[in-house]
């Protein structure tokens, strides 16, 4: 079986169910319905046909601005859209138009005359501006560091945070711990004395004995609960140095320190229990390092 030439291929693209007005081969497709639009569109070009440009207008059914001007056809529109299902190449193209005003009509005359026709075509127009590369744009807000300065404007620009927004946010997220949070280790380092008496007192009363655990240590954390001083009270057992408080005289039974105007003026110092401090008469036990809750 023969293969169909190239003519055919588009001529049955263009006309998949040709009806009895329609012209039987592409050749007869070109005759009647391309040339005439051809030559109307080289009219409305260049107006009279007193150049060689407008006698051989040279059009290239490959280039874009040919293309652009010859769409507005309808014919021609159809031609391209056939061209393009069917994916044909430059040189498909270039051999398939070969008819009245097309490239291959130009280049013939240039060949016999010896002489190189000008295409005007587009050429007036300059080239576009190239676009842009691709860029990005962060907006700062609260997650700035510290480093960076504000920057004022009135427009849409990207504005970058202070350094005292960061600051504010570094202080946010730095919240300090709360008094009642304390973990194991801090609990048992509140006072071994203590831990030791406790334990006596436990073991006491498991022999029968009716022992209180710690009458003014109990007292003495109830005063410090109602005046929300746990976290400092704790601090000052742990660290072995004493915090000022306004109210000594308040708290009964207690030893009071001398107060230490150096570090702190005008204050006075806390009393630690008589109690706390561990007792000889008392005996102690191995696992002292239990903390009382």
């Amino acid at each position: 079986m023969r293969k169909p030439s190239l003519a055919q291929i588009v001529y049955n693209a263009t006309f998949p169910r040709p009806r009895t007005n329609d012209p039987g081969s592409f050749a007869a497709h070109i005759t009647r319905n391309l040339v005439p639009e051809v030559r109307v569109e080289t009219s409305l070009f260049y107006g009279s046909l007193d150049c060689i440009e407008a006698q051989y207008p040279g059009l290239d059914y490959s280039n874009g601005p040919h293309r652009m001007r010859l769409s507005r056809f309808p014919w021609h529109r159809r031609l391209f859209r056939t061209f393009n299902e069917l994916g044909l190449t430059e040189d498909e193209i270039s051999d398939l138009c070969r008819w009245e005003g097309t490239k291959s009509a130009r280049q013939r005359y240039e060949a016999e005359e010896r002489v190189s026709v000008q295409d005007t075509t587009a050429q007036s127009i300059r080239a576009a501006s190239p676009l842009p590369g691709p860029s990005i744009e962060i907006h700062y807000d609260d997650f700035c560091g510290p480093e960076e300065e504000i920057i004022e404007t009135r427009s849409n620009d990207t504005i970058r945070a202070s350094r005292s927004r960061a600051s504010s946010y570094q202080a946010a997220m730095a919240e300090p711990e709360s008094e009642d949070e304390f973990s194991d280790e801090e609990m048992e380092s509140c006072g071994v004395a203590l831990n030791h008496r406790i334990h006596a007192a436990m073991a006491a009363r498991d022999r029968g004995t009716d022992v209180p655990l710690d009458e003014d240590w109990e007292q003495w954390l109830k005063e410090a609960g109602e005046r929300g001083t746990y976290g400092e009270v704790f601090h000052a057992i742990r660290s072995n140095q004493p915090l000022s408080f306004p109210y000594e005289d308040t708290l009964p039974h207690r030893r009071a320190l001398a107060p230490t105007a150096a570090t702190l003026p005008d204050a006075y110092m806390i009393s630690v229990p008589d109690s706390i401090l561990p007792s000889p008469a008392l005996p102690t036990t191995s696992n002292a390092s239990g903390a009382a809750r």
